[in-house]
């Protein structure tokens, strides 16, 4: 509250300054999206769509580290900003953000992340156009620190998050609906052989765990659908995570019956890499995580087990895609800008009554009809 009340007192100082600062033209936009892979992936419209609009424009992403590498290749990024949570903490990082932002000179600024240190920043950077989201579940803080934008799009309850985050661009003269999402890798895929070998059987990929373990599916429902999806098909299993999620994939592989025909590919990859291991999949299967949404954007055949996550919002959109979700009175739980981290009712039902059969059910259909 401290920054907020400080902005408010200076306030005046900043918008004579930022007046000065103005130019008939638009010539760098900076967009910021510092959140987690699943809502970068879903975030790539945007990009795209001010590009195409304005081809000359210098475009920056602002990111969080953690996702740097999903926009390496994108083409139509010219500069990459990666920096993490506690950078901007507390005054001086406020301060350091700030002159990153000032240092860069932009004519207009859109915070895909609507949240304080990044009203402030755009402001105390001295940004002409600064636009964001006016989220459905609002804090009085950010209420106080809206102010500091020039234009805010409310987020409507039923609507995708990305069909809000288009809408924000009509302040800049863009009108698009198109929400397709991109990821853009190298073609070097080496490591990848590597992992593979000479496998000539159908991959199905399989996310041990989540960034949110309130959604994560459990080391023995896991091993009961590869058990099962084993007995089925003719098909080789990928186990697919992060290098903290080593110990889980380990704990699958003990207890899973046939396991010469999976390969545990938890923590061997990089992202970029990751987007050429899941290109070669016949089916995924996760929980509404991160690496779902690249393989729905990579257009492969996926079981979405979406448990609290609120469909509505943000899911996967592709041909090939099942959804599997409960319905409980508890769910949704999860927003896109309220995401708890921990069952409020503590049975994590919308996950665990979601049985390996279910899944196995689901899959049998996906391979039958692609």
């Amino acid at each position: 509250m401290f920054y907020i009340l400080l902005t408010y007192l200076i306030s005046p100082v900043l918008y004579l300054l930022i007046f000065f600062r103005r130019r008939n033209e638009t010539k760098k936009i900076l967009v910021i999206q510092t959140a987690k892979i699943g809502d970068l992936i879903c975030s790539t419209p945007v990009f795209r769509e001010i590009k195409k609009k304005y081809p000359n424009v210098h475009l920056t992403v602002m990111v969080n580290h953690v996702t740097k590498e999903l926009l390496e290749y994108n083409p139509y990024i010219d500069e990459i900003i990666s920096i993490t949570p506690h950078e901007y903490k507390g005054l001086l990082g406020k301060i350091r953000l700030s002159k990153l932002i000032f240092k860069g000179e932009y004519d207009v600024g859109i915070s895909l992340n609507p949240n304080i240190p990044f009203a402030i920043a755009l402001f105390w950077g001295l940004v002409p156009v600064r636009v964001s989201v006016m989220p459905n579940f609002l804090g009085i803080s950010f209420k106080l620190a809206s102010k500091f934008f020039n234009y805010l799009e409310p987020h409507i309850s039923g609507q995708m998050v990305i069909e809000t985050y288009l809408k924000m661009l009509k302040i800049i003269g863009i009108e698009s609906r198109n929400t397709t999402k991109e990821i853009y890798s190298s073609k070097d895929c080496n490591k990848v052989e590597q992992i593979l070998g000479q496998i000539d059987k159908p991959l199905i990929g399989i996310a041990v765990s989540s960034g949110n373990k309130l959604k994560e599916l459990g080391v023995d429902k896991i091993v009961k659908i590869i058990n099962q999806l084993l007995k089925i098909f003719d098909v080789y299993i990928v186990l697919i995570g992060s290098a903290q999620e080593k110990l889980t994939s380990e704990k699958v592989i003990s207890f899973a019956e046939k396991k010469d025909r999976i390969i545990n590919a938890v923590g061997l990859l990089s992202l970029k890499e990751l987007t050429a291991l899941i290109k070669k999949l016949s089916l995924f299967i996760g929980v509404d995580s991160g690496i779902t949404y690249m393989a729905d954007t990579l257009n492969i055949p996926l079981i979405n087990i979406s448990g609290p996550a609120n469909m509505k919002d943000q899911r996967p959109t592709g041909e090939k895609v099942i959804i599997i979700q409960k319905s409980l009175p508890c769910i949704p739980c999860s927003h896109s800008f309220k995401s708890p981290y921990y069952c409020k009712i503590n049975s994590r039902e919308c996950i665990e009554s979601v049985s390996a059969e279910e899944i196995i059910s689901e899959a049998k259909k996906l391979f039958e009809n692609f």
